[in-house]
């Protein structure tokens, strides 16, 4: 009686701790869950499994307006809560037709709100450039390219999410031994070839020379080839910006982007 008294109380004592165990996991996710996508009104509640529905599906890319894809936001559809993968690929499975809300949650980004029709079978909704995930704040996107071993070009854009404008004092291109190549603002009368692009941008030379970003625009360029030797590796875009107290001040954020060479032998990035 004595052995299977401690059995009994061992059986207990297990199935509480796995308990224990099980609830500490649900608060945790929920707490995790809740802050990445900082609900606001606590009384929405998503269940992490998504609930059987119909035979609809979507399927998609999250991408920024730029057309770059974004890593691991989280996506939700209705009561269906998907997380996108490091390419930013996502698929939402059990769907009725019908009309949706599509909403994205992924870090850096103004959280994305969109209506969606579902169609019976796969629907592919664009979520790039226009429809694309725009910064909270400051996005800069660079692709660099090669064709020939002594010359480099590539893309360089871009975009103001928040309501203020945005002050670019430099933009320099620095290879992979830390050098900087060019700035492509003070090099190569950089300054006029953005403000040409668009009636929205302006120069100012005081207190130091920049460019004035207007808020919620988005704009890419490119950069004129580059002749010299540029060996393989990661290249980086340094921006230096600030918002209008920061420019007056001489106090500038820096904002880093890297790339690696990529050929491209037809010597148009636009061209695939």
């Amino acid at each position: 009686m004595f052995s299977r008294f401690w059995v009994r109380l061992g059986k207990v004592s297990l199935f509480l701790l796995v308990t224990y165990l099980l609830m500490a996991y649900i608060i945790v996710v929920s707490i995790i869950v809740r802050e990445e996508l900082s609900i606001v009104d606590a009384s929405r509640v998503i269940s992490a499994l998504s609930p059987i529905g119909g035979s609809s599906t979507i399927e998609g890319q999250v991408r920024n307006v730029f057309g770059d894809p974004v890593p691991f936001g989280v996506i939700i559809v209705g009561e269906h809560l998907v997380q996108a993968d490091n390419i930013g690929v996502f698929q939402v499975t059990g769907l009725s037709p019908g009309r949706f809300t599509m909403e994205i949650f992924a870090g850096g980004y103004e959280k994305y709100t969109k209506e969606i029709q579902v169609e019976e079978g796969v629907n592919y909704p664009t979520i790039k450039y226009e429809a694309g995930l725009w910064p909270q704040v400051f996005l800069v996107d660079f692709h660099v390219f090669y064709k020939d071993n002594d010359s480099i070009f590539g893309m360089i854009g871009f975009a103001n999410g928040s309501t203020e404008p945005i002050y670019i004092e430099r933009a320099s291109i620095i290879n992979p031994a830390g050098e900087v190549i060019t700035d492509i603002l003070h090099d190569n009368d950089g300054f006029t070839y953005y403000m040409d692009l668009s009636n929205k941008l302006e120069v100012v030379e005081q207190p130091q020379k920049a460019l004035k970003w207007a808020p919620r625009m988005v704009q890419g360029g490119e950069f004129a080839p580059l002749q010299g030797y540029f060996p393989p590796g990661p290249y980086s875009l340094e921006v230096h910006y600030a918002f209008k107290n920061g420019h007056e001040l001489g106090q500038y954020h820096v904002m880093t982007t890297t790339d690696h060479l990529d050929l491209d032998n037809n010597w148009d990035p636009h061209i695939p």
